[in-house]
């Protein structure tokens, strides 16, 4: 292969990350009920859609043909949550792993400011009816999921996903992200603004799966701050997702950009950061 050269011309940089698509994903989304306290973990304005009985999600899979880097892993973890009559997922944190996972985060990090971390291991797996996944960070299982093809774990609960089983074209569905983005100023975080990340679906399968899910939390990466209080249903599926753009909501003054960096810190950053003693030995 050719070396390349630090001065790219500008007619190829006007075509990065131009349709960016995640295409050929497979693996689990998964959907639950968690405790009402976790209203503490949205930076304001953001609310919970649900106050009393409030969703959280979570999705752990193989990204087999991105359009912007090769293959890599992903994960996420996130609540249900709207800002005045806009609503979406708020990500609390998603982990990658991969030969494409670098391009990946930093991409969707500066890009449109997914709260990504790079991760020694995630594992998407399957056999049969039966289906394992995990998330795995500086030694931590972050989260462990065991599936079982078939049903929900809730008799009542449905998703607009599974009307791709009954026809003959993929089914698109809307989606979208509440996310912020930011600078690092001199002393503090600067130009704060929360935006609707525009990212539909489109699912070629969709089987449900009851599940069961263990969280688990380290000092830089602490999943398990979101309790399961019951998890609604999951369902194992091969998919894309794209962006369609990001739409601004509201804009953050300095002073109120500092106090939301408390709530997104550990999504996006290590204690390390903080402290001058710090060593990692492996």
């Amino acid at each position: 292969m050719k070396s390349g050269s630090y001065f790219i011309p500008k007619e190829k940089i006007a075509g990065f990350m131009k349709n960016a698509a995640m295409n050929s994903q497979e693996g689990i989304f998964l959907y639950g009920l968690t405790d009402p306290k976790v209203k503490n973990l949205l930076p304001p304005p953001l609310e919970l859609t649900d106050p009393a009985k409030p969703m959280f999600f979570v999705y752990i899979v193989n990204i087999r043909e991105p359009t912007f880097a090769p293959w890599y892993m992903e994960g996420g973890i996130g609540l249900m949550a709207k800002y005045e009559d806009k609503a979406g997922l708020y990500f609390l944190n998603l982990q990658l792993s991969g030969p494409g996972a670098l391009m990946g985060a930093f991409s969707g990090r500066e890009g449109s400011g997914l709260p990504k971390k790079l991760c020694e291991r995630i594992l998407v797996e399957r056999v049969g009816d039966s289906a394992h996944c995990c998330i795995e960070r500086k030694g931590v299982r972050l989260i462990d999921v065991e599936l079982e093809i078939g049903k929900y774990n809730s008799p009542n609960f449905h998703l607009e996903a599974e009307a791709c089983m009954t026809q003959k074209e993929p089914l698109v569905t809307g989606g979208g992200c509440l996310l912020h983005m930011y600078r690092m100023g001199k002393d503090s975080f600067t130009d704060m603004e929360l935006f609707f990340y525009d990212s539909p679906m489109r699912y070629y399968t969709w089987e449900p799966a009851s599940a069961k899910v263990e969280l688990r939390s380290s000092i830089d990466d602490p999943w398990a701050d979101v309790p399961v209080v019951e998890v609604l249903g999951a369902g194992w599926s091969k998919c894309d997702n794209w962006v369609n753009g990001l739409t601004p909501l509201y804009k953050f003054t300095d002073s109120e950009a500092l106090d939301t960096m408390q709530y997104l810190f550990s999504g996006r950053y290590d204690r390390c950061t903080l402290s001058q003693s710090h060593q990692h030995y492996e």
